[in-house]
């Protein structure tokens, strides 16, 4: 391989892994549901693992977002298939 074909492969290479979808690197896309409305804690863990803390602005429903480093309420780091945020209808 010729030395300016070896240095462009690699970028292009790079290219092709962020344009890859998730789920082709076996982390499934799944829609995680929030808490039900009933639910009035600060913190919320899912059952797959993914705990989220309870944000509201004025005027907005309340969003749920995730906590990457949650040991302070006794759980794991988030794992990779987690959600960044859930939204509760209204």
């Amino acid at each position: 391989m010729k030395p300016i074909c070896a240095a462009l492969a690699l970028p292009v290479l790079a290219f092709g892994l962020m344009t890859t979808p998730a789920d082709a690197f076996g982390v499934p896309k799944r829609a995680a549901a929030p808490p039900p409305a009933e639910h009035q804690g600060q913190w919320y863990t899912t059952p797959d693992g993914c705990s989220y803390s309870r944000a509201k602005a004025p005027g907005y429903a309340v969003q749920w977002v995730l906590i990457l480093n949650p040991h302070h309420i006794g759980q794991p780091n988030a794992g990779r298939h987690c959600r960044a945020r859930l939204r509760t209808e209204g």
